[in-house]
């Protein structure tokens, strides 16, 4: 398949075209809590291969966190939502909208660490980061063909797809296979 890339609205980011409509979904039955999704972000926020060559002193950011609730593992980050408050409430415009409301980007370099998203996220997936004193967060990994998060998972409880695809599967396991979903009236 031919690299189908573009810019962004400022230009600046590179996003393939088989990306756009695509999130992360979370199967918490699969998730083994080997934070090997953790350790991927954060490698690749550093842009560092192996675990060793984390620099010491370099705290790397918290875009992705695994979590409890009633005994179950969840993985939060952010939700790109369709209606995003942290867009709203970002006075820099550093926290934008991707083109046909598919996704929420952060471009760091004009973050000036204000906070205001922090304080509207409804899932508190964005964070400090005390070192560059700026927030930052999830943004799909869009120069690359899947997040490594994704990549780093190996059960399979992080998948990268489109919404359709995730619901479509999802009823046909709720179902059992027999084509129509339990309890859905």
């Amino acid at each position: 398949m031919p690299d189908q890339v573009r810019h962004d609205g400022l230009g600046n980011r590179k996003i393939k075209d088989f990306q756009m409509n695509r999130k992360i979904f979370f199967h918490p039955e699969r998730c083994m809590l080997c934070h090997s999704c953790i350790l991927a972000c954060q490698m690749d926020s550093l842009s560092v291969s192996d675990p060793q060559k984390i620099p010491f002193h370099k705290k790397p950011p918290q875009r992705i966190r695994i979590t409890f609730s009633r005994g179950t593992p969840w993985v939060w980050k952010c939700q790109h939502c369709l209606s995003a408050p942290c867009v709203e409430a970002c006075v820099s415009g550093s926290l934008t909208a991707m083109e046909g409301g598919t996704g929420v980007i952060q471009h760091p370099e004009t973050c000036v660490g204000c906070g205001s998203c922090l304080l509207v996220c409804p899932y508190g997936a964005l964070s400090y980061d005390e070192d560059e004193k700026r927030v930052t967060k999830c943004n799909l990994c869009l120069e690359e063909d899947r997040p490594s998060c994704v990549m780093a998972c190996q059960s399979g409880a992080l998948v990268f797809q489109e919404l359709n695809t995730f619901t479509q599967g999802k009823r046909k396991r709720m179902a059992g296979g027999k084509g129509e979903v339990h309890g859905m009236g």
